[in-house]
């Protein structure tokens, strides 16, 4: 009659042979390699034009869902403007114009002149 009992060699490797990582630190215990980073996606993420627009990046989102494109256009468009964005010459044009058209302008100081305060 053969021996029924389990035996500890007889359920596999060892687990004391069993190589571990380097330990990096608590810090990368607890972040990983690449930083902190979310467990889940953020699903309370701004909507496009579901709020007022707050930054540049805001304004750009809610311009491109009143646009009926794929979701691939929509990002590459989204990426070519956020690029156009960080051109100083561009922004410079920008301010160039807003200043051209707007009640701080040159035209409009002028035509203050001469009057009496």
């Amino acid at each position: 009659m053969p021996d029924t009992r389990i035996r500890l060699r007889d359920e596999g490797p060892s687990l004391l042979n069993v190589p571990t990582p380097v330990f990096q630190g608590p810090a990368h215990s607890l972040y990983g390699p690449r930083g902190p980073a979310r467990a889940a996606p953020d699903y309370r993420a701004r909507k496009p034009l579901s709020a007022p627009p707050e930054t540049v990046e805001h304004y750009i989102e809610d311009t491109l869902a009143r646009v009926d494109l794929s979701a691939r256009q929509r990002n590459a468009l989204k990426g070519e403007l956020m690029r156009t964005m960080h051109d100083i010459g561009f922004l410079r044009t920008l301010m160039d114009s807003a200043k051209a058209r707007g009640p701080w302008s040159e035209a409009a100081v002028r035509s203050d002149e001469g009057r009496r305060l």
